[in-house]
């Protein structure tokens, strides 16, 4: 396959990811502010890495700036608009490898984001907008399974996918965790607390399932790191990119990619060997922090290894 069009593929994959997940985290924290009060806004700039842009920008971090700057401004390259305004560019680049139907449902999903960005919208109507991102981007996935052949466009497709989930699931319990010295501290605050989190990745129903009925943070990390079902776990997306690179190179390690190979399965085989206590003994701070700079060197040898684009954080 070309490698202007695994790059477009991978990348097109990865910021619709990255807009749904955004768009949750959003909703997540409109709703806490709306029913708890709970107004720090500062964590979900400090999740998506866009400190130093946002003060650039605004004075403080109260909930208007941060959903403008999180969802429709230029400044941030993470922004809601510009991930799917880059994903369109990407799908209308290879739409003669894309189903058309896949094409017509990104471009409208592109042209639904920036006319709202143009209404004048408010706190207390902006939900809905969130709530349409991430049925969108679910909309995408269904396509994609049910139109795409399982070829390698499916496989980039679906590496970037799962690698854009495991750094954003590590970002957020890194945040959260910061907030809570003692995991499985009872205090109320602290159960709607690690309640939000597995909100934010859309695990709170799953984890009631496997831990009912109680809620606690040691409980809530363990399964977010370390769960072999739920597909936003860091392990389960690692075994995911390590399954799609063992396809892509149908079982066999070639000179080029055995740098690939080897962090991935050096990735793979950390969270197979660890426990939530061993992740909790070590420092879950420097534990998830080395992750992310693990992510950060996958994509760069996924880019030097099948000639992609320019890695984005």
């Amino acid at each position: 396959m070309l490698s202007r069009v695994s790059n477009s593929l991978y990348w097109m994959s990865r910021n619709i990811e990255r807009a749904e997940n955004t768009a949750r985290l959003i909703s997540v924290r409109l709703i806490g502010s709306i029913e708890h009060e709970e107004n720090h806004w500062d964590e979900l700039i400090s999740i998506i890495g866009g400190n130093e842009a946002f003060e650039k920008k605004f004075d403080r971090y109260d909930a208007k700036s941060v959903m403008d700057f999180m969802s429709f401004s230029s400044s941030n390259p993470n922004s809601i608009l510009h991930c799917i305004k880059l994903a369109r560019e990407d799908a209308r680049a290879i739409r003669e490898i894309i189903p058309q139907e896949l094409w017509e449902m990104i471009n409208s999903f592109y042209w639904d984001v920036r006319q709202f960005k143009q209404e004048n919208w408010s706190i207390d109507t902006i939900d809905h907008f969130y709530q349409m991102i991430i049925r969108q981007s679910a909309l995408f996935q269904g396509m994609v399974e049910a139109t795409l052949s399982f070829d390698e466009a499916y496989l980039f497709i679906k590496m970037a996918k799962f690698i854009e989930r495991a750094e954003k699931t590590s970002r957020i319990l890194n945040i959260y965790y910061y907030r809570s010295e003692d995991p499985d501290h009872n205090d109320p605050s602290l159960y709607r607390h690690w309640f939000a989190v597995l909100q934010s990745v859309s695990g709170h129903e799953a984890y009631l399932k496997r831990h009912r009925p109680f809620i606690s943070g040691e409980r809530v990390i363990e399964f977010l790191l370390f769960d072999d079902a739920f597909p936003r776990s860091i392990q389960y997306c690692i075994d995911q990119v390590y399954s799609v690179f063992q396809e892509l190179e149908n079982g066999k390690i070639e000179h080029y990619s055995e740098d690939l190979h080897q962090l991935i399965a050096l990735m793979r085989n950390r969270f197979h060997e660890m426990t939530v206590v061993d992740a909790l003994t070590e420092d879950l701070h420097q534990f998830l922090q080395r992750f992310q700079q693990d992510c950060f060197k996958l994509g760069r040898l996924i880019n030097k290894t099948y000639y992609l684009g320019e890695v984005y954080v």
